[in-house]
């Protein structure tokens, strides 16, 4: 027997492998539940680092994504240092704005805070106090499937830590530089990361 491969004309011999249990796994991608402004990039060959269709929204599920995201972080703090940058300018590109509010955003959104105030400000003291964190969530708290008392004691220590946390908020389209929210407001960003969780591949 032979079977043709996917992309080629080339036949190719097929064979039995008996096992025991078969698992599959056929992958899966980034869920962006259809909002406007933002498409997954993940399934193609020549793909932006990002995965994402936009150079400053950035999903989080490869090495290359965190690479990315890094990157992008340092390169925002490299322009708000200009002396030429306005005072505007410098509070949307300090923006870190973190979709979604499950394990890996709240993950995320943690290990952000470390960095932003034990690394990174160690190298731009003066934009110190110019840097925020923004975590949208849809649902009325944060880690909604884990136990009340962790989402709560996660909200207190978000909330000391100066973190935003806008709950009970969906974003209704990503725009170059913003993302617009379902109540109307605008919220500009230098970084967005997008942790909404995954689908199925199509």
């Amino acid at each position: 027997e032979s079977v043709y491969g996917q992309e080629s004309s080339k036949l190719l011999p097929t064979f039995t492998l008996d096992y025991d249990k078969l698992v599959i796994a056929v992958g899966t991608k980034s869920n962006t539940f259809g909002i406007s402004g933002i498409d997954t990039d993940e399934e193609n060959t020549f793909h932006n680092p990002s995965g994402t269709n936009k150079h400053n929204v950035f999903f989080l599920k490869q090495l290359e994504h965190a690479r990315s995201i890094r990157n992008r972080i340092i390169e925002c703090f490299e322009r708000a240092s200009n002396p030429f940058t306005s005072d505007e300018e410098k509070q949307r590109l300090l923006t870190f704005l973190v979709v979604g509010g499950g394990p890996t955003s709240i993950e995320f959104s943690s290990e952000l805070y470390d960095f932003l105030h034990t690394d990174v400000t160690r190298c731009y003291p003066d934009l110190s106090d110019k840097c925020q964190i923004v975590v949208v969530e849809a649902g009325e708290h944060l880690l909604g499937a884990f136990s009340r008392n962790l989402s709560l004691y996660t909200e207190r220590l978000f909330k000391k830590r100066n973190i935003v946390t806008l709950t009970g908020e969906s974003v209704q389209e990503v725009q170059d530089h913003s993302v617009l929210l379902k109540s109307g407001k605008l919220l500009p960003f230098g970084v967005c990361v997008w942790s909404t969780g995954n689908k199925e591949l199509d």
